[in-house]
C-alpha cells in the first residue's frame, strides 16, 4: 500500500452515504485527486475540518485502487470563515471551481498551488480589493497553466514602443495601432491596464494586493480577461459571480471612477 504526505487545498466534497465525503484535493505532490474521508461528518471526528471545502491542510494518504484514503489530518488553514461573507465565498468558489475544472488529475502544478492558497489567504483580509485579488489570479492562473496572454509587446509584430493598443483574445494579447487594423475582434484597453497586467504576471499575488487600482481599470481588466478565460478555457463557470453582479446592479455599484 501507497502512503503519502502532502500539502492539499479541498476544491471539492460531495458527501457519500451517511458520514463519508468523498474530496477533491488539489495537492502539491500529486497535483489533483479524489479521497474518501471516512466518517468525516461525523461531530467528532479528527478529519471534520480537513474535510470542509477551501480546507488547507497536510494530508496522509493512503491509495487504494483508483482512489487515495484520508487516513490523518492536520488542518494548516481551514478558511472557514469564508462562508461568513458573500462577496469572499463567491469569489472563492469561483476560483476553486476554476482550478478544478481546468486541471488534471495526478498532474503537479506547484506555482497554482501557491497561487491559489495565498488567493484564499487574501480572502479574509478586511483590507483587500478582492475584485482586483480575482482578476489578478485570473490573469495569473493564465500564466499557470500556458495560456498567457502577450501583454509586454505587439502579440502580432512584436513593437514594444507602442503607446496605444488594443487588446484582441484571440491573437494572444495586445496589437499595436498599425496591427489593430488587419485583426477583427478587437476590445479597448487603456495603456495603464496594459502595465497593470505585465506588473501582474511579474509579481506575486500578495505584493499585487498592495496595489490601488481604480475602479474603471478593474472593470476593464475583467471585460478582458472574461472574454480571454472563456475562449482558452474549457467549461468554464461564472455562476458564482453571477449573485454578486446582480447584488451590484441592484444596488447601483459604478462600473468606474
Amino acid at each position: 500500500m501507497i502512503i503519502l504526505n502532502t500539502q492539499g487545498i479541498v476544491l471539492k466534497a460531495v458527501r457519500y452515504e451517511e458520514n463519508d465525503v468523498i474530496l477533491t484535493i488539489f495537492t502539491r505532490k500529486l497535483g489533483k485527486i479524489a479521497a474518501m474521508a471516512k466518517g468525516a461528518k461525523k461531530n467528532k471526528s479528527s478529519l471534520l475540518s480537513s474535510a470542509q471545502l477551501f480546507s488547507y491542510s497536510n494530508y496522509t494518504l493512503k491509495k487504494q485502487g483508483n482512489m487515495y484514503r484520508v487516513s490523518q489530518s492536520d488542518v494548516i488553514k481551514s478558511f472557514y470563515d469564508l462562508s461568513y461573507d458573500l462577496e469572499a465565498f463567491s469569489y472563492a468558489t469561483y476560483i476553486t471551481k476554476l482550478v478544478e475544472s481546468s486541471t488534471l488529475e495526478n498532474q503537479t502544478n506547484n506555482r497554482l498551488f501557491v497561487l491559489l492558497a495565498q488567493t484564499l489567504y487574501l480572502y479574509t483580509q478586511d483590507n483587500v480589493d478582492k475584485k482586483f485579488i480575482t482578476r489578478a489570479f485570473e490573469l495569473k492562473f493564465l500564466d499557470y497553466i500556458g495560456f498567457k496572454p502577450v501583454v509586454n509587446r505587439c502579440s502580432s509584430c512584436g513593437e514594444k514602443k507602442s503607446n496605444e493598443y488594443m487588446f484582441n483574445a484571440y491573437e494572444g494579447g495586445i496589437l499595436c495601432k498599425a496591427c489593430s487594423g488587419i485583426f477583427e475582434e478587437n476590445m479597448k484597453i487603456d495603456i495603464t491596464t496594459v502595465k497593470l497586467m505585465e506588473y501582474i504576471l511579474s509579481n506575486d499575488i500578495l505584493r499585487c494586493s498592495k496595489a490601488k487600482v481604480s475602479k474603471y481599470i478593474t472593470y476593464e481588466l475583467q471585460r478582458i480577461l472574461k472574454q480571454y478565460l472563456m475562449i482558452y478555457v474549457d467549461n468554464i463557470n461564472f455562476k458564482s459571480l453571477h449573485l454578486l453582479q446582480e447584488l451590484e446592479n441592484n444596488n447601483g455599484v459604478d462600473k468606474g471612477e
